[in-house]
């Protein structure tokens, strides 16, 4: 009878130890499940179940697996939108329903330079900018993109943005923000004000000779012809400004060409010293008649160039044109000055006349830039010989800077390669004048 008694207690034991296990083991198994489902994957679960249990522990470690996988898959695709959003160098940032900033990549910082992270702060608060608050809040508003262009100025510096607003996908009855990309369109708005600027003087300059050549032309018509000395004098008035027109003209030809490099350089190898005395024959009346002197002067030495020599011979006319049109006063005088440096070739131009005022050297090649608008007009011209001189120069592979004291004169500096395609960029040139080894005098 003790046996029986003995052997059931051990039976009751043995089913306590194998319920208790399996209720241990369930439990490690829920704590396994919790675990994954936590996303807390990241190491073996190591649940040491029962053996009945086991092919439960298998199936649990394999999905533990597959989640581990998949989070070091998002993590890495994470990581690879985060790299590829910072470096876009477009300002971009998201905003939640309270226009408080979540992310922002680094070329927000840039673009705005904010001294810290925007992140966790209102769009007024991170960038301190009205219109941009209001943009954006309009944005999230409508729920449909929108865009609006911002003004941000850091000191002398100013910007223009381009602002694309995007609302994220909506999540309930409130809007759920909106995805913000800031564009820098500030050159683009600089070209349009060139473009802008360009076509009306452009149109001024070719309104202006027509105007006048219709206004004879109805003289003649309504009589004019009878009158002998009034015919020749409108013919020759209309000659002149039909000669205006045509020099406009070709003159912006040549700063297509230029730019567009669609006329390729006829180089050849050929003397500077030569080409600019050349230069000054054409201008032997002019000279004479302002009773001005001009110089060509050399440090000597290999003075030739590989260069197309008609375009070259265009920069230095435009470049004395210049000095005796603006510099008419007694005693003008224009020195040509050339040395090599290194690989390169240098001519200044210098003058003793008015000078050109500080505020408008940094302007005087763009095209149709005057410096004194009435005079210019008066003077006659087309307002691009400037802008030839530095198109015509950099398609040479060569430079053109000017430095000028009101009062004193200019010194215009044009270097240029010495060899054809390859551009090399000009030394720092002094405005000091050389002891000449030759000089030429006209006047």
């Amino acid at each position: 009878m003790n046996w029986w008694w003995i052997a059931a207690a051990l039976a009751a034991a043995a089913l306590a130890f194998v319920i208790i296990r399996y209720v241990r083991g369930i439990r490690r198994l829920r704590a396994g499940l919790r675990r994954v489902a936590n996303g807390d994957v990241g190491r073996p679960l190591a649940l040491d179940l029962p053996r009945g249990l086991r092919a439960a522990q298998r199936d649990l470690e394999a999905i533990a697996r597959q989640a581990r996988d998949l989070d070091r898959a998002a993590h890495r695709e994470r990581s690879e939108l985060n790299a590829i959003v910072a470096s876009i160098p477009e300002g971009i940032f998201t905003i939640d329903r309270r226009l408080c900033v979540l992310h922002a990549n680094r070329g927000v910082e840039t673009m705005f330079q904010l001294a810290a992270s925007p992140v966790g702060r209102t769009v007024v608060e991170a960038f301190g900018h009205a219109t941009m608050h209001r943009l954006v809040q309009e944005g999230v508003a409508e729920k449909k993109p929108h865009r609006g262009e911002i003004v941000v100025e850091h000191g002398e510096t100013r910007r223009v943005y381009e602002l694309s607003i995007s609302p994220l996908e909506q999540v309930g009855p409130e809007p759920s923000g909106a995805v913000v990309v800031v564009h820098n369109i500030t050159r683009i708005k600089s070209l349009e004000q060139v473009r802008r600027e360009f076509v009306a003087n452009v149109s001024h300059e070719l309104r202006t000779p027509l105007t006048i050549i219709s206004g004879y032309l109805e003289t003649l018509i309504d009589g004019g012809l009878d009158d002998r000395s009034m015919a020749e004098n409108a013919l020759g008035v209309m000659f002149k400004h039909a000669d205006r027109l045509g020099r406009l003209v070709d003159d912006l030809l040549t700063i297509s060409r230029a730019e567009s490099r669609s006329v390729p350089l006829e180089t050849q190898r050929l003397d500077l010293r030569d080409l600019l005395r050349r230069v000054v024959e054409q201008f032997d009346g002019p000279i004479r008649a302002q009773a001005a002197t001009v110089r060509i002067t050399s440090a000597g030495g290999d003075l030739s160039l590989e260069a197309d020599a008609a375009r070259l011979e265009q920069v230095f006319l435009n470049l004395l044109e210049n000095a005796l049109k603006y510099g008419n006063r007694p005693g003008l005088t224009v020195d040509f000055y050339i040395e090599r440096a290194g690989s390169n070739l240098h001519v200044q131009v210098t003058d003793n006349g008015p000078g050109i005022p500080r505020e408008d050297q940094e302007h005087i090649f763009e095209r149709f830039y005057r410096v004194h608008k009435d005079r210019s007009r008066e003077t006659g011209g087309t307002g691009l010989g400037l802008s030839i001189v530095k198109n015509v120069v950099q398609a040479h592979g060569g430079s053109v800077s000017v430095q000028s004291i009101p009062g004193e004169g200019s010194v215009f500096t044009v270097a240029l390669p010495a060899q054809q395609p390859a551009p090399v960029a000009p030394p720092p040139w002094s405005a000091a004048k050389k002891t000449a080894t030759a000089v030429d005098d006209w006047g």
